[in-house]
């Protein structure tokens, strides 16, 4: 799937850069990436990522759009209410660049249909479901995918890439706790949109360096605060308690 005279102009002040060498812009095109959930984060997330030339993407969202969703999930306005938010994101998307791969479920990520993470370079969750979370840590450790954590609720985000591969470190040794009990809520607590904007601006950045091999940023945690714009890098390590360590 190469790139058509038509995305190299939509691309060009991107291809310019000293990163977007002939090497690194093939591997963007060849990326899959798998990102679960359109909402806040998966929105700007997923419209920065085909704006940076990103071609191979599969959402999974079941959910469909209400009006409390408007005030973050910039995909989406007033006329598609009651529309699922994977294939409305997916027509939004193609409109940027219309040769975009895009596969979009509108169906919740379950132990039915996981299998079709297998063979993505990345898998991205932005479900904020903690029994999605866990069920998608472990199918990635268990067949050594890279995975992305993306969270943010009141002014904080936090983000991690799991290579899974090498010595083990992932979700559960960060988060060991298996069961959704007393778990904050953006519809309990808020959230705010500019805090659920920026979760997805990063993330979609982790990704590229991640594609590109710009930046390290295997199995560090960063923990951003919007509201002071304070932003902290921890380098997480193995948990010897974690469940999956022989996975």
């Amino acid at each position: 799937m190469s790139y058509s005279d038509l995305e190299y102009e939509i691309f060009s002040r991107q291809f310019i850069l000293k990163n977007f060498n002939e090497s690194n812009i093939d591997k963007l095109k060849d990326a899959k990436i798998i990102i679960i959930g359109l909402g806040g984060i998966g929105c700007p997330l997923s419209q920065y990522l085909v704006s940076s030339g990103l071609k191979n993407l599969t959402f999974f969202d079941g959910d469909r759009i209400e009006k409390s969703n408007l005030g973050r999930q910039i995909l989406y306005g007033l006329d598609d209410i009651g529309k699922y938010k994977s294939i409305t994101a997916k027509n939004k998307l193609l409109k940027t660049n219309p040769n975009c791969k895009i596969t979009a479920y509108s169906e919740n990520l379950s132990t039915k249909n996981i299998n079709v993470l297998l063979g993505a370079d990345i898998i991205i969750d932005t479900s904020d479901d903690w029994h999605s979370s866990k069920l998608i840590n472990k199918f990635c450790v268990k067949n050594s995918l890279r995975y992305i954590f993306s969270s943010a609720i009141n002014y904080n985000i936090q983000i991690c890439l799991f290579k899974n591969y090498g010595s083990h470190i992932c979700l559960n040794c960060l988060f060991p706790n298996d069961e959704d009990v007393e778990i904050a809520r953006c519809e309990t607590i808020g959230i705010s949109s500019i805090c659920a904007g920026m979760a997805g601006l990063i993330t979609a950045q982790k990704t590229i360096n991640a594609i590109l091999e710009i930046k390290e940023e295997n199995n560090i945690l960063s923990l951003i605060n919007t509201e002071n714009l304070s932003i902290s890098n921890i380098k997480i390590k193995n948990n010897a308690d974690c469940a999956l360590n022989n996975s």
